[in-house]
């Protein structure tokens, strides 16, 4: 796990102030993401419209906060047309190679604990240290790991397999693993996939349910051809699959036509008054007006 480190000062630096508070929460966003995906500080203008407003980009750009192409930000080879860099993120934060680096050391570190653990060289209480990528040491004494947090996918590789929805409250947890997770939603990733619509797929296992439901409701075609309108409604591409949820708790199961409902029970008084004056001027007609 990577961090994206700020100092104590920020809060009342300058140029924090110039960019405004809506702005910033933009800047800690995406210098989180920067900091997950290991980009040297690099944020794709996909992700930057994600998270934020263009008038939250323009603030951060004015400030001086992130840094476009064409401006002295030699720091940033990598920096391109379609993406900001943060400022002075690799002052303040491990590059790639170090991140990888430590990664490496940490999997070489956990593979003698294993390895000892089965000469029974270690004792059982004797960890592993597993907490952090680069950064776990700036943590104060007490407190608690963060949660890990899978990695976000990138527009390139949409279909990040879903993990199994926990229990519902009707159900044994036996019978939802057997019939929920990969076998129900995956289906759905791939019809989208095959219209085009490449997007993540990273939920909690409260949205997994609800987008289980949904499917089981309405079933696969009806929530690719909402998801289709609301692409092209979009006036961003959707880069989450999250973009969609709301819309598909919404979707009903197709009605089928089953003809009309017959008529039950003993006609109303309205019915045999109608039908009382249709006799009286059938036998007026019969009779030539006369009765």
């Amino acid at each position: 796990m990577a961090w994206f480190k700020i100092d104590d000062g920020f809060h009342c630096h300058p140029k924090v102030f110039a960019a405004g508070t809506p702005a910033i929460g933009l800047y800690v966003r995406c210098g989180s993401w920067a900091a997950q995906q290991v980009t040297d500080g690099i944020v794709p203008k996909h992700v930057a419209k994600m998270y934020g407003t263009p008038r939250m980009i323009k603030a951060l750009v004015d400030a001086g906060l992130w840094h476009q192409k064409g401006h002295d930000c030699e720091s940033c080879p990598e920096l391109d047309a379609n993406s900001y860099a943060i400022h002075q993120y690799l002052e303040r934060n491990p590059s790639r190679v170090e991140t990888e680096l430590a990664r490496k050391a940490k999997t070489e570190r956990q593979q003698r604990w294993r390895e000892g653990k089965k000469k029974g060289q270690v004792n059982e209480g004797d960890a592993p240290d597993v907490d952090g990528d680069v950064d776990a040491s700036t943590r104060r004494h007490g407190d608690a790991a963060p949660n890990p947090t899978p990695p976000v996918p990138s527009p390139e590789s949409p279909t990040e397999t879903p993990p199994p929805p926990p229990p519902s409250a009707d159900k044994p947890s036996t019978d939802v693993a057997h019939v929920s997770g990969r076998g129900e939603v995956q289906p759905l990733i791939d019809a989208m996939h095959a219209r085009g619509m490449n997007v993540s797929w990273s939920f909690s296992a409260t949205e997994w349910l609800e987008l289980r439901d949904a499917i089981r409701r309405a079933g696969i075609p009806a929530l690719v051809d909402h998801a289709a309108r609301a692409w092209q409604a979009a006036k961003t591409q959707p880069y989450s699959a999250k973009y969609f949820l709301r819309g598909w708790t919404g979707v009903q199961a197709p009605t089928t036509f089953t003809g009309p409902r017959p008529v039950g029970g003993p006609p109303s008084k309205t019915q045999e008054y109608l039908a009382d004056m249709a006799a009286i001027a059938e036998e007026l007609r019969q009779t030539g007006g006369t009765r």
